[in-house]
């Protein structure tokens, strides 16, 4: 049996939404694992709201299925928007 390729998939949906995946990666490679309580920093990202404002994660969700040719891996990642103060950066 040959081994089948792996494509990853990474969905950040609209702070506070189930629905609305705000932005969306694939890669080749697995992305780092994320957990509930991780913020992100969304700066960079397109229709970001503020510099000052961060998502601190809430719930990730896995799907894994098979296909004829590759794998595929969706982490789905559920957030709130909070301000980005250094204390909670810190863990405070």
């Amino acid at each position: 049996m040959a081994i089948k390729k792996i494509v990853y998939y990474l969905e950040i949906y609209e702070p506070g939404s189930a629905r609305d995946v705000w932005v969306y990666f694939s890669s080749s490679s697995p992305f780092m694992s994320l957990k509930v309580g991780d913020i992100l920093n969304p700066g960079t990202w397109k229709n970001s709201k503020s510099p000052m404002r961060v998502l601190k994660i809430k719930a990730v969700e896995h799907i894994i299925w098979d296909t004829a040719k590759v794998i595929k891996h969706k982490i789905m990642i559920f957030s709130d928007e909070v301000a980005g103060t250094e204390g909670l950066r810190r863990g405070k």
